[in-house]
């Protein structure tokens, strides 16, 4: 892999976009804006869409992502997680470096063959845990160590037509359980979980307990029928408790009765996390969150609905 990726060392690197929803267009927005990137292409299975970036950004637009072969060199994959495996395989197997939107795949067996696909290719596979690029994420991975309780409540309103071929836990909570993950640094020893099924298939609130056997206990809340939108996480040490706001990118300390609030830079976590995967096609960063990371996630992610009871509430007509 070292001598593909540090072939393309200074170059402005040929890429292309997968998936033109929501978050796909803020790919290809802040791609066109980087200097070290070198927009190519957009993918879409809506014909409007594409004729519309195209036209915006001066660039080609295809139907099918392996028109893409033989034409760039890193590709952002964005399209809903149904698709994830077997657009990323293909780009993959065509010595493509991919970074793909969280979670990696829908099923583990699809993001373990795909890790070893990648490795067999020597190419590079990220995943958009896009939290990990946030000053304040990135404060408390590295200040925290040893802690005793995790407490995570992430709620949005409801946006039809967003993940909806998955429930709460893959598509929001996740990002809490990867962050969890590297916070406690410990095996799982026992998961206790709940869900409330409203709109679809997947359960769209979730409450969930983990305890690890460093003695870390998480309790984790995910909902996308809320009235409004918050994320936060409170993380306590045996020396100190942390407050950090995912939203208002503010991370907040107590030592006993005194309080900290840190001064921390702030870049959009969407570019810092582009920059990064251009970086490490360019040979000059090791991948922060790659595709072993997002597996852990969506490990995590499927223990926890194995193990959760899911009501469905009897809608009462009048």
């Amino acid at each position: 892999m070292k001598d593909k990726v540090d072939s393309a060392r200074g170059e402005r690197v040929r890429v292309a976009v997968v998936g033109l929803g929501r978050w796909g267009r803020h790919h290809v927005r802040i791609y066109h804006e980087l200097p070290e990137a070198d927009l190519r292409a957009v993918v879409s299975p809506n014909p409007a869409e594409l004729e519309e970036f195209s036209h915006r950004y001066r660039i080609a637009g295809y139907l099918d992502h392996r028109e893409l072969i033989g034409k760039v060199d890193a590709v952002s994959v964005v399209a809903p997680t149904s698709h994830h495996y077997e657009i990323a395989r293909d780009l993959v197997e065509a010595g493509i470096h991919v970074l793909v939107e969280k979670p990696i795949t829908g099923r583990v067996e699809e993001a373990e063959e795909l890790i070893a696909r990648a490795r067999r290719k020597g190419v590079l596979l990220l995943v958009g845990h896009v939290e990990r690029f946030k000053p304040a994420v990135e404060t408390l991975l590295h200040r925290v160590r040893d802690p005793l309780f995790i407490r995570a409540r992430r709620v949005r309103p409801f946006q039809a037509g967003r993940a909806t071929d998955v429930g709460v836990v893959v598509d929001l909570m996740i990002h809490d359980l990867d962050l969890v993950l590297s916070l406690t640094g410990s095996s799982l020893r026992s998961i206790s979980a709940v869900g409330t099924r409203l709109w679809g298939d997947g359960e769209d609130l979730a409450a969930v307990q983990l305890v690890f056997e460093g003695g870390c206990t998480a309790s984790l809340f995910a909902s996308r029928v809320d009235s409004a939108k918050a994320a936060e996480m409170e993380v306590v040490t045996p020396e100190e408790r942390w407050h950090l706001d995912f939203l208002r990118e503010s991370l907040t300390v107590w030592r006993g009765n005194r309080r900290e609030e840190l001064l921390l830079l702030r870049e959009e976590p969407l570019r810092a996390e582009l920059r990064h995967f251009l970086a490490c096609v360019r040979g000059e960063q090791t991948p922060r969150v790659p595709g072993e990371a997002g597996l852990a996630a969506l490990v995590l992610a499927h223990r926890v609905l194995q193990a959760m009871h899911v009501v469905t509430p009897r809608v009462r007509t009048p």
